[in-house]
């Protein structure tokens, strides 16, 4: 395998792990403004989202 090769897996390899801490960060802050210990409120972020279906 030449080099390209191998430098695109290292950056695949980069990008899933980043993909994944995102991923779980995500949910943790989800789960904290649910249940209120951080106050952030989803439906402020996306009050123009949520609004409009109604």
């Amino acid at each position: 395998m030449g080099k390209r090769g191998q430098l695109g897996m290292i950056e695949f390899q980069y990008f899933m792990v980043g993909l994944v801490i995102g991923i779980i960060a995500a949910a943790v802050v989800i789960y904290l403004s649910i249940k209120g210990v951080i106050p952030i409120s989803l439906k402020s972020m996306f009050c123009g989202i949520v609004t409009k279906g109604k």
